[in-house]
C-alpha cells in the first residue's frame, strides 16, 4: 500500500436506542485491554488510525450519570478487520432446530448440534431483538438450556453461535414462547402408544413384540410381476428402510388450555450390528477366492468383475420428535416443529417421530408414552447436604407425587433425588454423589417441586 494509505478509518454504528452518552472502547489484536477512544451522543462513531492488516474489537458502552461505565453485560461489541480477505476465518453459522417450551418455572430451550466446525458455544438472549435483548446465558457448550422465567406473557428468545475468538453468527435463531401463569385447572392423561397397539400412522415402520422397528425391505430382485418397487434413496446393501415415520393419533384436551407434554421413548434404541452379506468382504477387482477359499485365476469372470463397490457409512441412529398443535376442535393445525418438553397451548395436539438409521442395522423404539398434565402448585427451597441423605418434607402436601428437580448452588453437577411422594423426597449424600470429602464439602442444594 502507498504511504498515504497506511492507516484507514472505520465508521461504527449501532441500532440500540440510547438516551445517554456512550463511550467507544477499542481493544487491539494483542488483547492488551480496553482503551477508551471517545464519547458521543449519536448513533455512530468514526474510529481512525487503524492499521489495515490488523483486526480490532470495539465496544459501545452506556455512560452512567456519575460518569462511570455500565457493566459489561450491557456492552455491544464488534470486530473490525479493515482488509479482511478470503483467508479470514469464517463466522459461525446460525443455530438450527431452535425450539422452546415452558416447563413450569422454567423455559426449556434446545437446538441442533453445530456442524460448521467453527462453533464452540452459544449465547441466548430474551427480548424484542438480539440488540435490545437481555442476556440469559453465555458460553453454553451443549444443545439445551433451562431458563428460569420471571414474568408470564409472550417472550421472544434469540440464540447465536459463538466461535473460539468470541465472534457470534451474523444471524440469530429466534423463537417465541407464551409463558402461562400457574392456575387451578388440572388435567392429566397418559397415552401409551405401544400398549394401544401403535394406532397411529406408520410409514416404513412395523410392530415387533410390542415395540416399533424399521420395516424390512422386500426382495430386491426376482419379482414375479410388474410394477417393480422403487428403492430410490436406499443405501447399498440395506436390509431395512433407512427412514421411518410414526405419527400419533390426535390427543384432544377438550378445550383450549396450557398443558405440559412429556415423551418417554424408553432406553437407547438397540441395533442389530450384523452386516447383510458376506459378499461385501470380497474385492470387486484383484485377487478373488472361491467358496473353497482357493484363489481363482486372474481374469476369471464374476458377477463383480466390472464393478467397484462402496458401502454407506454406519451413521448414528436418530429418533427426532416433532409436535403439532391446533387451537380448535376441528380446525387448521399450527404446523410441525421440533419438540421440547414443556407447556404448550392447544385444543388438540399430535406428535411425529422420525426414525433414521443406516439401513444395515434396524432401529427399534421400545416404547412411546405421551403424557399430558398441568401443574398448579410450585414449592421450592434450599437444603445443605453432606455425608448422609437428607429427607425434605413439603410444608403442604401435594395431592399426587410432584415433579422434583434439584441443582447445586455454586457448583456443577446434578443431585440425586429419590423416594418422591406427595409429602416429600430424599436427596442422596456422601462422596459417591458429591466430589471431595463430604465431611468438609457440604453443598447447598436448591430444589423445586411442581405438581397438583
Amino acid at each position: 500500500m502507498a504511504d498515504t494509505q497506511r492507516y484507514v478509518a472505520a465508521v461504527l454504528s449501532w441500532t440500540r436506542a440510547q438516551s445517554v452518552t456512550v463511550a467507544v472502547l477499542k481493544r487491539g489484536a494483542d488483547d492488551s485491554g480496553w482503551t477508551e477512544i471517545g464519547r458521543t451522543d449519536a448513533s455512530e462513531f468514526t474510529a481512525s488510525g487503524l492499521h489495515p492488516e490488523r483486526s480490532y474489537t470495539f465496544a459501545v458502552v452506556p455512560v452512567e450519570a456519575d460518569g462511570s461505565l455500565a457493566s459489561e453485560d450491557e456492552w455491544e461489541t464488534l470486530r473490525v478487520a479493515p482488509t479482511a480477505d478470503e483467508g479470514t476465518p469464517a463466522l459461525p453459522a446460525a443455530p438450527a432446530g431452535f425450539a422452546a417450551a415452558q416447563d413450569g418455572p422454567n423455559v426449556n430451550l434446545r437446538w441442533d448440534a453445530a456442524t460448521d466446525g467453527v462453533t464452540v458455544a452459544h449465547e441466548a438472549r430474551a427480548g424484542d431483538s438480539w440488540e435490545d435483548g437481555t442476556r440469559i446465558a453465555a458460553g453454553v457448550t451443549g444443545t439445551s438450556l433451562a431458563w428460569a422465567w420471571s414474568a408470564s406473557g409472550t417472550t421472544t428468545l434469540h440464540l447465536k453461535a459463538v466461535d473460539s475468538l468470541g465472534r457470534t453468527s451474523r444471524e440469530a435463531a429466534t423463537v417465541s414462547v407464551t409463558i402461562a401463569p400457574l392456575d387451578s385447572h388440572v388435567t392429566a392423561d397418559a397415552a401409551d402408544q405401544g400398549a394401544l397397539g401403535w394406532p397411529g400412522t406408520k410409514t416404513h415402520l412395523e410392530v415387533d413384540g410390542g415395540a416399533l422397528r424399521q420395516e424390512r425391505l422386500p426382495l430386491h430382485f426376482g419379482a414375479a410381476a410388474a410394477p417393480f418397487g422403487t428403492f430410490a434413496g436406499v443405501p447399498c446393501f440395506a436390509k431395512y428402510w433407512p427412514r421411518g415415520v410414526y405419527e400419533s393419533p390426535v390427543l384432544d384436551a377438550g378445550l383450549i388450555e396450557h398443558q405440559r407434554v412429556e415423551v418417554d421413548m424408553g432406553a437407547a434404541q438397540p441395533v442389530d450390528a450384523g452386516l447383510p452379506f458376506g459378499a461385501v468382504r470380497r474385492p470387486a477387482l484383484g485377487a478373488r477366492a472361491g467358496r473353497d477359499e482357493q484363489i481363482v485365476p486372474l481374469g476369471t469372470p464374476s458377477f463383480a468383475s466390472q464393478n467397484s463397490w462402496r458401502l454407506t457409512p454406519l451413521v448414528p441412529v436418530d429418533a427426532a420428535v416433532e409436535i403439532d398443535t391446533s387451537p380448535t376442535a376441528a380446525g387448521a393445525w399450527d404446523g410441525w416443529r421440533p419438540f421440547a418438553p414443556g407447556t404448550y397451548r392447544y385444543w388438540r395436539t399430535r406428535l411425529r417421530v422420525t426414525v433414521t438409521g443406516d439401513g444395515l442395522r434396524f432401529v427399534r423404539v421400545p416404547r412411546l408414552v405421551v403424557t399430558r398434565r398441568k401443574f398448579n402448585r410450585k414449592l421450592e427451597g434450599e437444603v445443605v447436604v453432606n455425608c448422609s441423605p437428607v429427607n425434605v418434607i413439603f410444608p403442604v402436601p401435594f395431592q399426587n407425587p410432584p415433579k422434583v428437580t434439584a441443582s447445586l448452588v455454586g457448583f456443577t453437577g446434578t443431585p440425586i433425588v429419590t423416594n418422591v411422594t406427595a409429602t416429600g423426597f430424599t436427596i442422596a449424600g456422601g462422596a459417591a454423589v458429591f466430589p471431595g470429602d463430604p465431611a468438609t464439602f457440604a453443598p447447598t442444594v436448591h430444589w423445586q417441586a411442581m405438581g397438583t
